[in-house]
């Protein structure tokens, strides 16, 4: 049998956290076409039609078989998309790698350190994380902040670690362990809770509504 994610859905005060669907893509290639204000932070150019990123958000929402989550950032108030999160556990047992980024409409309003926020309660309360990770280019200072301000500390600075555009480029890494999470962030908790899991085996397919798969 596999055990997985079959659902999730985080609230705060600002951000809401779900799975990406299909129909994001239209709203989401509006806020990167072109942009490149984010674009020349993302070790990715951006995709080159919303068809393109409708297939990205079908196929990537899974934790056990695929280790790759990709969550739709949305601004609570109005329900618009605001950005995208990935959360993978593609590497070592326990380390997920975050990346994510907020259409320019909505920076400013504290969705990302909220996303960030929601982001790691799901990865230590339900997914059995040890530490996250986010990999930034060196300079850019708005991610860093937000980075900072949800909790994650600066590991290390890693010359030349990835090419873009033909170029070598220098990324800080930042990291939360479960332990600092616990200090840092021990009084946030969502506003509203929804993450659902299903087990697939002989005998079908079984929803487990908010049931953790890792310890507390």
């Amino acid at each position: 049998m596999s055990r997985r994610i079959a659902s999730v859905d985080l609230a705060g005060t600002r951000a809401r956290l779900r799975l990406h669907r299909a129909e994001d893509a239209a709203a989401a290639f509006l806020l990167l076409d072109g942009q490149e204000e984010i674009l020349r932070w993302l070790l990715w150019d951006g995709p080159s039609s919303p068809l393109e990123l409708a297939e990205h958000y079908r196929h990537g929402n899974a934790f056990d078989g695929s280790p790759d989550l990709r969550l739709a950032i949305e601004e609570r108030a109005s329900g618009a998309l605001a950005g995208s999160l990935s959360l993978r556990f593609g590497g070592h047992p326990g380390l997920g790698d975050v990346g994510y980024w907020i259409g320019l409409p909505f920076q400013g309003r504290g969705l990302g350190r909220e996303a960030l926020a929601l982001t790691a309660w799901l990865a230590f309360r339900h997914l059995a994380a040890e530490t996250l990770e986010a990999w930034v280019f060196v300079g850019n200072q708005a991610s860093r902040r937000v980075l900072e301000r949800a909790g994650f500390t600066l590991g290390r600075t890693v010359p030349g670690r990835v090419t873009k555009r033909g170029r070598r480029i220098d990324e800080w890494q930042f990291v939360l362990s479960r332990s600092d999470w616990r200090r840092l962030c021990a009084g946030f908790r969502p506003e509203e809770e929804r993450v659902e899991w299903r087990v697939d085996g002989d005998g079908g397919a079984l929803e487990l509504p908010g049931q953790p798969f890792g310890r507390e």
